[in-house]
């Protein structure tokens, strides 16, 4: 009875054993991308989605479909046959072990290689390798222990056999009906990434400037896309920290609404709480590649530069500058976030770095504001000259002076000054307008190699 279980038993694990070297075997490659959709996030996120032809046999069969990210989420992968057909995906592997040296010699310790020398004493001999940890380590004929022994290791062939040269995603999958039908297959990857960049030319009197957006896809998913359209999504996507997507989850779609558009550039369209910008002709996205594509050119877009000094706090004068993003102004397409880098021309009309800020995605008919750096021939000071106790509340006295020291060149500084409380202002020697419920704001004139003093007095009163 025993040896009849155990014959069972050993036929049993034949059976498996040649129903998975089937299935390995037997198992069919999906075509080629024959078209290639990406949206790619914020916040390394993209949705894939590419159409393939499927050589299907009525019953079950198995599928190997390469070249898709080697960042893709099993979770989020979606199969579906526009043309109808009867269907049931039952199982689904995701292999992204790929063939590198230290894989290849890690499955090999313990076991006997082949160590090649090369030069007038070279030859061959038999070694087993007993770690690749830190480097090689082996044992000769003779029982010597080598470290890291000159030559070339050679592998008995097939060796790689077990190891993958692409991610691959397998599919066990039962069909209804035989014959070649297009599918869609989508998911969701990591390893893909964008982000704006803006380039600002001031003119000679910092009155106006050309604009150019250009967009930087970082690639870091393991996999080359070829050919793809691409779109980009500009707005914060909400991110769950354990993320559960449907498997039905469907490609974005979105109705266009007024949209600006360069020749075979980016068109852009609002889509849900975001804006969506749609390359208008294929790219291809290659592994490890940073690529740049130009998102806007805007020329004479007019601009005001901005001197600013914190009344309250004191500090360098900041200069900034400021524009608005509409159509009247030359521009008008919402701005995804990113760095903005401002440029302008020197006395011998080369192009000079004059700093840089970053902006939030702006919306059109929203006004621009750069920080660039801090004035150096304009000087600040700020003094608290008074404070009086007077039972539910206080009053205080401040004086600014504001130096300018450019020799030809009138500047207006704006102060903002920062009260919290229920206040007012009993006394001011220039005209104030209250900004918000905190911030009282002066516009300052201050002459060429001059300078302006004022002062003020305001109450808080507590209730």
């Amino acid at each position: 009875m025993a040896i009849r279980l155990l014959a069972i038993t050993l036929l049993a694990s034949c059976m498996l054993a040649t129903s998975a070297n089937w299935s390995r075997a037997m198992a069919k490659d999906a075509g080629k991308v024959e078209d290639l959709y990406i949206t790619i996030y914020n916040g390394d996120l993209a949705l894939v989605k590419e159409q393939r032809s499927f050589s299907l046999s009525e019953g079950r069969q198995q599928f190997t479909l390469d070249n898709v990210s080697g960042r893709l989420n099993p979770s989020t992968v979606h199969l579906s046959f526009p043309e109808g057909l009867e269907f049931e995906l039952l199982e689904q592997n995701f292999d992204y072990d790929l063939v590198n040296m230290d894989k290849m010699l890690t499955k090999f310790i313990g076991r006997e290689l082949t160590l090649v020398t090369d030069g007038e004493n070279g030859g061959s001999e038999q070694v087993t390798l007993l770690s690749t940890a830190g480097g090689r380590v082996v044992k000769d004929s003779r029982g010597q222990i080598l470290l890291n022994p000159p030559g070339r290791i050679v592998l008995p062939a097939g060796s790689a056999d077990e190891l993958l040269l692409r991610p691959t995603l397998s599919w066990d999958l039962w069909s209804g009906s035989s014959g070649t039908r297009r599918g869609e297959i989508s998911y969701l990857s990591g390893g893909l990434d964008w982000k704006a960049d803006y380039v600002v030319m001031l003119n000679a009197d910092d009155s106006a400037a050309d604009i150019e957006g250009w967009v930087t896809l970082t690639n870091n998913s393991g996999t080359t896309f070829e050919n793809a359209q691409l779109k980009l999504v500009a707005g914060d996507v909400n991110r769950a920290p354990e993320p559960e997507y449907r498997r039905d989850m469907p490609a974005p779609a979105a109705m266009p609404m007024k949209s600006v558009a360069r020749p075979e550039g980016f068109q852009e369209e609002s889509f849900f709480e975001y804006h969506l910008y749609d390359l208008q002709r294929p790219t291809t996205i290659r592994n490890s590649q940073q690529k740049q594509i130009g998102l806007l050119t805007a020329n004479g877009v007019a601009t005001e530069k901005l001197f600013v000094f914190d009344g309250r706090s004191g500090g360098d004068v900041s200069v900034k500058i400021q524009f608005e993003n509409a159509e009247e102004n030359n521009m008008g397409m919402p701005l995804p976030k990113g760095i903005v880098r401002v440029f302008k021309a020197d006395s011998k009309g080369q192009a000079q770095f004059v700093g840089e800020d970053r902006i939030d995605h702006t919306p059109k008919d929203e006004d621009v504001r750069l920080t660039i750096g801090n004035a150096f021939d304009i000087k600040g000071e700020t003094v608290r000259k008074d404070y009086k106790d007077i039972g539910k509340g206080y009053t205080e006295t401040w004086e600014v002076t504001l130096k300018n020291h450019k020799e030809t060149e009138d500047v207006v500084v704006t102060v903002p000054f920062r009260v919290w409380g229920e206040w007012s202002v009993i006394e001011s020697s220039i005209p104030h307008h209250k900004k918000d419920a905190s911030t009282m704001e002066f516009s300052v004139p201050v002459p060429a190699d001059g300078e302006t003093s004022f002062s003020f007095t305001y109450r808080v009163v507590w209730r």
